[in-house]
């Protein structure tokens, strides 16, 4: 029988006992023979009674044995973990290891990258519990200097990690409310400014405090007010979207960070949703208490976070100066902001086309089964000189007071379909049309210069109108849809089910392709009757032969209701958010910088990757879709114990040396 695990000195570096050696020297010695000779069963007992987990892994990360501390650990049988590769430990939100670019050091054996990973890692047991452990290995060798296996230690940390975690929660949460504190507040406002300025959009302050709070402590003592503070916190908290921060700034003062806010409008829209909220009376102590609160508003991109906060809180003294309740103010500065001149921005507009100003941005349309792509819808940006990234809600208007409705669009077609060409040809493009630019003399020679012009096959290309445009459409522009549509580009109806008729709307025109307005899917599972009105347009759609797009989904309870009830296809931030086509010279870059440029690029390379290999969710720089409005659309609309173990670590051993 072979020794086990052999990790003695090789024979000639073995000491012996000289002959004679008597005294404590000599008994040393032959303790030391002793120790030697049995070597492997010493390292096994050693192992297997270390207090502290301990594996035997092979350099492609295979478990060959593991001590019992370390099954009780992971809360796996020593047979569970045997032949099991190590990365079962690693939990399942952390990036795989074999992304992360480790390498082993010169000279060194390679090893699985999980070896690799030294230091303090999250793992998940087998009940799918967290465990933080600081992980360490050693590699054991042959006689003659070969890797054999390795030694992996995981010291269980996770009673001080949590210990860490609670810690900064505490530091950063307000202990009665529970909502984020004046020193996270900090941190999130100045990110939020940072994404604003890269989004073109601005960052809104909603700044509330309860009106007259001190008569609540008063009358129904501290107790009761602390209370009715965490009641409307928790309401604050359910009423402002997932991308916003509601924080306690101290006493009945709370304060509300809005990103992506296009304009005033929907700021005031957001505070009036609140201040509604607060109206519902309130239950303490079995008294029911009625609360208003008085607001101060401010909308920004280009200033400090301080600063923003000195707006919003010179805002709310005004609010509150005159002894009412229930006001709201804005800052003066954000009035003069959204209060734009309209006449200098129809004079920039007529330069932004030829200044090259313009901007295409690209939202994922998927197959809602399995995600698969199948093409983008193209939203316009104005990358203004002075004013930043402008959404279309910002311009559109002007462009149709200005009549640039025609130029804007020819643009958006043919840039749409240059930038689509160059895409995998199963992918389509979509194309917001606006009811002024479908009447217009010469549309359909617009279109088919466009495809002509890109080299883009017809069926590629679907054009997007609103119910409202099928519902009045002229004779002009019953016309030039049949031309467009004869030779076969496809036509889609946006917003299906929010005009008057969509019966009618259907029938008055070739339509291909329904979309069911994002107002219905945001609340399509919590709302019984939208759900029903959903349900009666999916069948409707389903019944016409057509195909059904739900725009706007954001997560994936909405996702899987729209699945079980038909809907085929789908767009909206669960998918991807809107991002700008990528230039060669940026994918070059990254490419150069050893950067995922394949990820960067996406679909809508020349030379395209595997769809498979590409996620749906594109690098986005701008969170640029929120509103019904902002659509981009040109009309503004593993202890083994006896035998077993022995054998398992004769296995492990060296062959004798003389082999």
């Amino acid at each position: 029988m072979r020794d086990p695990v052999d990790v003695s000195l090789p024979a000639s570096e073995v000491p012996r006992t000289p002959a004679g050696a008597t005294g404590p020297a000599g008994q040393r010695m032959r303790a030391i023979d002793t120790l030697l000779a049995d070597r492997g069963q010493l390292f096994q007992a050693l192992f297997l009674s270390a207090p502290i987990p301990k594996a035997l892994v092979d350099l492609d990360g295979h478990v060959l044995v593991a001590n019992p501390m370390m099954c009780a650990l992971t809360g796996r049988t020593a047979e569970e973990l045997a032949g099991r590769h190590v990365d079962l430990l690693a939990h399942p939100d952390d990036p795989p290891v074999g992304d992360l670019g480790l390498n082993v050091a010169e000279g060194e054996p390679q090893l699985d990258p999980n070896l690799l990973l030294d230091g303090e890692r999250r793992l998940r047991r087998s009940d799918g519990t967290e465990l933080w452990a600081i992980q360490s290995h050693e590699i054991v060798r042959h006689n003659n200097g070969q890797p054999q296996f390795v030694v992996l230690s995981l010291v269980d940390v996770t009673d001080r990690r949590r210990a860490e975690d609670d810690l900064v929660r505490r530091a950063f949460t307000d202990p009665l409310t529970g909502l984020p504190n004046r020193r996270a507040l900090t941190d999130r406002l100045r990110h939020a400014v940072a994404l604003s300025r890269r989004r073109g959009l601005q960052v809104g302050l909603v700044h509330l405090n309860i009106d007259r709070f001190k008569a609540v402590n008063e009358a129904l003592g501290h107790e009761a007010g602390d209370m009715l503070l965490s009641q409307v916190a928790d309401r604050l908290r359910w009423s402002t979207r997932v991308e916003d921060t509601a924080v306690r700034l101290g006493a009945d003062e709370f304060l509300v960070v809005a990103e992506d806010v296009e304009d005033l409008a929907g700021l005031r829209a957001l505070a009036d949703r609140l201040l509604s909220v607060l109206d519902e009376p309130f239950i303490v102590h079995e008294r029911e208490i009625t609360l208003s609160a008085s607001v101060g508003l401010t909308l920004g991109s280009d200033m400090t976070p301080d600063d923003l906060l000195r707006q919003a809180q010179s805002a709310l003294t005004r609010a509150k100066a005159d002894g009412s309740r229930a006001r709201i103010e804005v800052h003066e500065g954000a009035l003069a902001h959204d209060d734009v001149d309209a006449l200098q921005l129809e004079t920039d507009l007529k330069h932004a086309l030829e200044n090259e100003e313009l901007r295409l941005f690209y939202q994922p349309i998927v197959h809602l089964r399995d995600e698969t792509l199948l093409g983008y819808e193209a939203l316009v940006r104005w990358e203004h000189p002075t004013r930043g990234l402008l959404p279309p809600a910002m311009f559109l208007s002007a462009a149709e007071d200005n009549r640039l409705t025609a130029k804007l669009g020819a643009w958006v077609l043919h840039r749409a379909c240059t930038d689509a060409a160059q895409w995998p040809e199963d992918l389509r493009v979509h194309v917001n049309i606006s009811a002024r630019h479908l009447a217009e003399d010469g549309f359909s020679d617009l279109v088919a210069a466009a495809l002509a012009e890109s080299g883009l096959a017809p069926e590629r290309l679907e054009l997007e109108i609103t119910e409202s445009t099928a519902l009045f459409a002229a004779e002009a522009t019953l016309h030039s849809v049949a031309v467009v549509t004869d030779a076969g580009v496809t036509l889609a109806l946006d917003d299906f089910g929010t005009g008057y008729s969509a019966i009618t709307a259907l029938h008055r025109l070739p339509i291909h392709t329904v979309k069911i307005d994002r107002s219905f899917v945001a609340d399509v599972v919590t709302e019984p009757a939208t759900a029903a009105l959903v349900q009666g347009l999916l069948q409707l759609g389903r019944g016409m032969g057509l195909q059904v797009i739900a725009e706007g989904i954001e997560d994936l309870d909405q996702a899987a209701w729209l699945l079980d009830h038909g809907c085929a296809m789908a767009q909206g931030y669960a998918f991807g958010r809107p991002a700008p086509l990528p230039s060669r010279a940026e994918v070059l870059m990254g490419e150069l910088l050893d950067a995922p440029a394949e990820i960067v690029a996406g679909e809508l390379m020349d030379d395209p990757i595997p769809t498979s290999e590409l996620p749906v969710e594109r690098i986005v720089p701008a969170e640029l879709l929120d509103d019904d409005d902002d659509t981009g659309r040109l009309d503004g609309q593993f202890a083994l114990t006896g035998d077993s173990t022995g054998e398992l670590f004769d296995e492990l051993a060296d062959e004798p040396e003389d082999e």
